[in-house]
C-alpha cells in the first residue's frame, strides 16, 4: 500500500505545477527545469526525503519502471534534495543516475506534502497536473501511466492547412464539480435558451428553436457553485488566456449551465459579439461536463476547417468570441456544458458605454 499524502491547498488536479529547477545526477552540468520538460507528459517523483539511504534505494527501485513510462509516452524523473547528492552520487547505475534530479529549492519540494513520504506527480504536456499520489514500487508507477494512458500517450500528429484559433485547457474543472453542477441543473427551473436581439432599439431575448435548441439555467452570483466556477475561471483560465493570447481577462459574463438534448440539441452558426450589446464579449469559454456520456455536440469552427471540437469532461475550449462557430446536434444522450464569456478592462468599458 501506497503511504497516505498530504496535498496541499495549492496542489490541485488542473493546476500548474510549481516551478522547479534541478542539477543531473548523471552528467556533469546538466540542468533540469519544468519550462525544459514542456511539450511531453511526465512522471515526477519526489523521493523519500527521511534519509540519503532511503532516497537512494527508492531511486534504484523505482527507475525499474522507465521503460513502461516512455513506453506511454511519458519522462520519468526522479527528485531528490541536494543532501541525498553524496549516496545518489555513489549508485554505479548510470540509469539510475540519469533519471535522478538534485533539486536546487528542497523547500519547494516539501511544500508538495508534508510529509517525508515519496511523492509521484503525473503532469500532461503542459505541466498541468493530472494526478497526486503516494508511491512505493514500480509497479504503482506502471500502474498510473496505464490508468492514464489515453490521456498521456499524444495522438498522431496531423498536417494541417489551417486550424481554428481554439486554446483548449484539460483537467480546468474536477469530476466532482462536474457532477454537482450537472445535479444542480436538472433540480433547477431550467428554461429554453435565448439568443441576444434588439426589439424597438433595445436589447431583447429571443427563441428560435430552428437556430439554437437548449435548456439553459443562469448561476446566481454569489452562490456556492457560482464562486466555485469563478474562481477556477480567475486562476486556471486568465493565466492561460494571458499566455497564449496576450490578453489581460478582468470580467467574466454571466455564467450558464446548458442542457443539450438529443431530441433536437444544438445550436447553429453564429457569433457571440455580433450585437451591440454583446459586443464586449472578448473570449467565449465553453466546458464540458459529461462528454463520456453523448454522441455528437461537437464545436466547429467553419471559417477554418472541418474540425469536430470535443474537449473532454472538465476540460475547456476558449475562442474569441468574434469567431463563426456553431454546436453540432447531440445524436445520443444528453450533452451538458458550461459556458460564459470573458473579456478585458477595455471590453468592460464597451459594456458599460451599452448599457
Amino acid at each position: 500500500m501506497s503511504p497516505p499524502v498530504v496535498r496541499q491547498p495549492s496542489l490541485n488536479i488542473g493546476d500548474r505545477l510549481p516551478f522547479l529547477v534541478g542539477v543531473g545526477a548523471g552528467e556533469a552540468g546538466r540542468f533540469y527545469s519544468l519550462d525544459q520538460q514542456a511539450g511531453r507528459p511526465a512522471v515526477l517523483i519526489r523521493l523519500a526525503t527521511t534519509s540519503a539511504e532511503v532516497a537512494l534505494a527508492q531511486a534504484s527501485r523505482l527507475a525499474r519502471a522507465d521503460d513502461a513510462v516512455r513506453d506511454h509516452g511519458a519522462d520519468l524523473v526522479l527528485l531528490a534534495p541536494q543532501s541525498s547528492r553524496l549516496a545518489l552520487g555513489l549508485n554505479q547505475d548510470p540509469e539510475v543516475r540519469r533519471l535522478v534530479i538534485f533539486a536546487a529549492d528542497v523547500a519547494a519540494l516539501a511544500a508538495w506534502d508534508a510529509s517525508d513520504a515519496a511523492l509521484m506527480v503525473l503532469i500532461d504536456r503542459s505541466g498541468r497536473i493530472m494526478e497526486v499520489c503516494g508511491v512505493e514500487t514500480e509497479d504503482e508507477v506502471v500502474g498510473l501511466c496505464r490508468r492514464f494512458a489515453d490521456r498521456i500517450k499524444a495522438p498522431a500528429s496531423t498536417r494541417r492547412q489551417a486550424t481554428a484559433p481554439v486554446l483548449l485547457i484539460p483537467n480546468l474543472v474536477p469530476e466532482g464539480l462536474c457532477r454537482d453542477l450537472i445535479a444542480f441543473f436538472e433540480a433547477s427551473p431550467h428554461k429554453p435558451g435565448a439568443m441576444a436581439g434588439l426589439k424597438d432599439g433595445a436589447a431583447a431575448a429571443k427563441y428560435d428553436a430552428a437556430k439554437k435548441l437548449r435548456r439553459d439555467f443562469e448561476l446566481e452570483p454569489g452562490t456556492p457553485l457560482h464562486q466555485a466556477v469563478l474562481e477556477i475561471l480567475a486562476t486556471r483560465c486568465v493565466p492561460e488566456i494571458k499566455r497564449a493570447f496576450q490578453s489581460d481577462i478582468t470580467f467574466a459574463d454571466r455564467i450558464l449551465l446548458a442542457r443539450y438534448d438529443d431530441t433536437g440539441g444544438y445550436f447553429k452558426r453564429h457569433r457571440d459579439d455580433g450585437a451591440p450589446h454583446t459586443a464586449f464579449r472578448e473570449f467565449a469559454i465553453s466546458i464540458n461536463l459529461n462528454t463520456h456520456e453523448y454522441e455528437g455536440g461537437e464545436l466547429l469552427f467553419p471559417e477554418f476547417d472541418d474540425d469536430r471540437y470535443s474537449p473532454a469532461a472538465g476540460a475547456a475550449a476558449i475562442f474569441s468570441a468574434s469567431l463563426l462557430h456553431e454546436a453540432a446536434p447531440v445524436l445520443r444522450g444528453r450533452r451538458y456544458v458550461l459556458l460564459s464569456f470573458l473579456c478585458s478592462a477595455a471590453g468592460q468599458a464597451k459594456m458599460t458605454a451599452a448599457a
